[in-house]
């Protein structure tokens, strides 16, 4: 009898080796298939964007995200937008998105994206945004530096033209003489082409606004790499 029990008791143990791995394997098939359909069911109802579609004060999705600072809206737009146009379009008053990024998170973040869609143009995009004025003559930069975004005018002016100009000039006004006299008619054409519609040049604009505790330190590095201007 005790053998015929340590048979029965072998026989069971063995049984219930061989079903524990198919008893996994079923959880996992389980767990596969819903997570399939789960992505199946996000892609079928996703929610279609209309990135064209205004709110009430004329603000498409992404603007209002950015004017929000809403990082979180704008990196899902980026995840169901079929491609980077929309990133790109010019909003009410002339303004592109950059003009009305929040603070530098959202900034930059909108730049993240358009490296997303654009990564073997990244800088040819970025370039055509930070150059655009829009209906107050203000680029980017100036329109964040105009909010006392200090910061933002810091890291990216160097990449504007302007910057390249104004580095040219003052390495002429830098050598004295006659070099120095010619660059004069130079330097004179690049602040006229710095003003905005209130007729500030970029250097007076950073003067004015210097008081603003983000501005003092954009002010204090332009001296030292523009004195001339």
């Amino acid at each position: 009898m005790k053998k015929v029990l340590s048979i029965l008791f072998v026989f069971c143990c063995a049984a219930a080796v061989q079903g524990q791995p198919s008893a996994n394997l079923h959880k996992v098939l389980q767990a596969r298939t819903a997570s399939q359909q789960a992505l199946l069911d996000h892609v079928r109802f996703a929610p279609t964007v209309d990135f064209n579609k205004e709110d009430s004060f004329g603000n498409t999705p992404l603007f209002a995200a950015a004017l929000k600072g809403d990082v979180k809206s704008i990196l899902w737009l980026q995840n169901v937008a079929p491609n980077g146009e929309y990133l790109l379009k010019t909003g009410k008053d002339g303004n592109n998105v950059l003009h009305v990024a929040r603070d530098r998170k959202t900034f930059e973040t909108l730049l993240a994206s358009i490296r997303h869609f654009y990564p073997q143009h990244f800088q040819a995009r970025v370039q055509q945004l930070l150059e655009q004025k829009n209906d107050l003559q203000e680029t980017p930069l100036r329109a964040q530096l105009n909010y006392g975004r200090g910061d933002i005018f810091i890291k990216y002016f160097p990449q504007t033209q302007l910057f390249a100009r104004m580095s040219k000039v003052q390495a002429k006004l830098d050598q004295g003489g006659l070099v120095a006299q010619v660059a004069q008619d130079e330097k004179q054409s690049v602040l006229e082409d710095s003003k905005d519609l209130s007729g500030l040049t970029l250097p007076q604009a950073i003067r004015r606004l210097a008081r603003r505790p983000q501005v003092q330190q954009a002010a204090k590095l332009f001296q030292e790499r523009f004195p001339s201007f």
